[in-house]
């Protein structure tokens, strides 16, 4: 009877969830990904006419401004020397220089219909600075869209068009991630002015028996979008959220700083220019991923993440390339709706650990609860 029921409690430990796969898709409603527009380094920015440079140092300051508003990892500027570099304000260079939605994105259509870019495509803090992005969980609204993004058989496969007036790196992903310097390089792409792409993906979704929610993270070994307990850079919880904050953390551990892009993260310890110096002394080890496996002698991050409980899976079918004369245009497009998906489901269960215990219990000595009660009773209550 012991080893029954060790051997149920193994397997409610161990074996607690399965995946299935399912085929069911007539009624399924599939969300369209996230789509995130990041400006990036190409063209010399516009310098403002009371930006105050010093003539002896004005191609240094130039350089270094570059490299603070489309920070990426590494300030090669920063050794240069340069006196009034180190008495710049880092966050008004940012904002001052760094363009916003409408400088940005002009143009957009949902399923060939026009709608105001900027009530779509939103600000979001990312370790490239603040992006802008379609559809994502980490994005405030302030009216509710107008847009219907849900994909099923009455809507057909969704598609988004739209026009960049800037040198940008596109990002389409879960709307749970977020943009960040690790993303799978086939998850995103840098468009240059006057670039045209045609992205054409398919989708394969998680779905969740309502039980998962109930067992622990360590056992389903993934994280729902609100379960984001220690993670500080972003509201809610995804693979990728961990990842930067456990960049932020390792920059903190490395350099006493974190850089002046890091979202929400140490807002008052950013680093200086000694401090940019040393993020890019260690670009190696703290942009870089390493499995926990790993060979340890390499420089690189071991981040302890769990993926999203409900984070679909993304794969390019086909990209065509062009060329525009002026502005740089996307279109983003689902090839069809999914006719498959996985859905994790809760093989055993609080419930079926207690029905197998207490079945091994009365197969082997005819135990029940009225005969557990019936001993207390003879134990305790019996002798008073």
């Amino acid at each position: 009877m012991l080893f029954v029921f060790y051997n149920s409690y193994l397997q409610y430990e161990e074996n607690t969830v399965s995946f299935v796969t399912e085929t069911t898709y007539l009624a399924w409603n599939t969300s369209f990904p996230a789509i995130s527009v990041c400006p990036i380094a190409g063209t010399e920015p516009e310098w403002v006419t009371d930006e105050e440079f010093v003539e002896e140092e004005i191609d240094q300051q130039k350089q270094f401004i570059i490299d603070l508003v489309f920070f990426t990892g590494n300030c090669y500027s920063c050794y240069e020397e340069c006196e009034s570099c180190k008495k710049m304000n880092f966050t008004e260079k940012v904002l001052r220089y760094r363009k916003n939605c409408n400088q940005i994105i002009s143009l957009c259509k949902w399923n060939n219909e026009d709608f105001n870019c900027c009530e779509e495509f939103l600000p979001i803090e990312t370790e490239y600075g603040i992006c802008y992005s379609f559809n994502s969980l980490h994005t405030t609204k302030i009216k509710k869209s107008k847009l219907d993004l849900t994909m099923n058989r009455k809507t057909g496969p969704g598609k988004i068009w739209f026009q960049t007036e800037e040198d940008t790196r596109v990002f389409f992903h879960a709307p749970e991630d977020v943009p960040f310097i690790n993303s799978d390089p086939d998850q995103r792409k840098d468009i240059m002015l006057g670039e045209s792409f045609n992205i054409t993906i398919s989708v394969i979704e998680i779905d969740n028996d309502e039980s998962i929610k109930f067992i622990p993270v360590y056992k389903r070994k993934c994280k729902f979008p609100w379960e984001n307990e220690g993670v500080k850079v972003h509201d809610h919880y995804s693979y990728s959220s961990c990842i930067v904050q456990c960049h932020a953390e390792n920059h903190i551990q490395l350099c006493n700083c974190t850089h002046h892009l890091m979202p929400k993260y140490n807002l008052v310890n950013y680093c200086d220019v000694e401090g940019l110096k040393c993020l890019t002394d260690h670009f190696d080890t703290v942009n870089r991923l390493l499995a926990k496996e790993s060979n340890l002698h390499k420089p690189g991050l071991i981040c302890d993440c769990l993926p999203s409980c409900t984070e679909p899976e993304y794969k390019i079918v086909s990209i065509t390339k062009g060329f525009k004369s002026i502005k740089s245009e996307i279109l983003i497009n689902i090839i069809s709706l999914p006719s498959t998906r996985f859905k994790r489901i809760a093989v055993r269960t609080t419930l079926d650990l207690i029905v197998s215990v207490g079945g091994a219990a009365g197969l082997f000595i005819g135990a029940s609860l009225l005969s557990i009660i019936e001993l207390l009773y003879l134990l305790v209550l019996r002798h008073k």
